[in-house]
């Protein structure tokens, strides 16, 4: 049996990732959700994708709130935390490399 290809694991990825966001709050305090505001959510995540410009990779694109910039250190940990639980329950993701892109939510 060969392993998944990469779009199949791309899905895979997006639904685990967004389950585990949801799990975990996006990392917000329930008290500062605000549904009319998408930059409230502290970290939230928009999709996983093969890169197209290099090929075996997957881009996964995270988006993060008002509060954060790119070089806060507190979504470099959200990151990693989810990336390894990502790659603990499918380690086939661990056949591809991986881009990280943190982008602005627009609020």
């Amino acid at each position: 049996m060969s392993p998944p290809g990469i779009h199949t694991v791309a899905s895979t990825a997006t639904s685990f990732i967004n389950d585990y966001l949801i799990k975990h709050g996006y990392f917000t305090p329930a008290e500062e959700v605000d549904a009319d505001k998408p930059g409230s959510l502290w970290f939230s995540f928009y999709r996983t994708m093969p890169d197209q410009t290099s090929p075996g990779t997957l881009v996964y694109t995270f988006v993060y709130g008002s509060k954060y910039s790119e070089r806060s250190p507190e979504l470099q940990k959200w990151v990693q935390q989810i990336m390894t639980a990502l790659k603990q329950a499918h380690p086939e993701v661990a056949q591809f490399k991986s881009t990280i892109e943190l982008d602005p939510a627009a609020d």
